[in-house]
């Protein structure tokens, strides 16, 4: 229907955005424990003009996911340019700190890790981003994200 296929975990709900359409759009692989994992795609002549690969797609996300308000303690844990499919691909692993929110005395700050997978396919015309965050030192997540993008087929 969408053009792309990804293999996802057994035991994932799959909700699309009812607004996904070919060109554009966004799916969540849903745990029964609340973790999700995102799929969204979208026009690559849109980023295209701001980003030459997507490796600087990549850059760009994890620099604004940086400069969050509730973000502190961000450190790059490995970034790295994958062949895929003809395609160059960027996979990134970042960790860092979630501020707690103050109006309940003794919060504390949730340590996290996130994980995306920047995708642009000239083929398609279409750019594909899968990410997800995750409580810190949660391997599985890093099994899982693997497995995913290696599945993922983009034509």
């Amino acid at each position: 229907m969408y053009g792309f296929t990804i293999d996802y975990p057994a035991e994932c709900r799959v909700e699309f955005n009812s607004k996904s359409r070919r060109e554009n759009g966004d799916v969540v692989f849903r745990f029964p424990e609340n973790a999700r994992i995102f799929l969204s795609w979208g026009e690559l002549a849109k980023v295209s003009k701001r980003f030459l690969s997507a490796e600087e797609h990549a850059n760009y996300s994890l620099d604004a996911m940086q400069k969050g308000k509730n973000v502190k303690n961000f450190e790059r844990v490995s970034r790295d340019t994958v062949p895929m499919h003809s395609h160059t691909s960027s996979v990134n692993k970042v960790r860092f700190d979630e501020k707690a929110a103050r109006f309940f005395p003794g919060s504390k700050d949730i340590a996290r890790e996130a994980y995306s997978f920047h995708l642009h396919c000239d083929k398609s015309n279409r750019y594909f981003v899968l990410y997800t965050m995750a409580p810190a030192n949660e391997t599985r997540f890093d099994r899982i994200m693997e497995s995913m993008q290696q599945s993922f087929k983009c034509h």
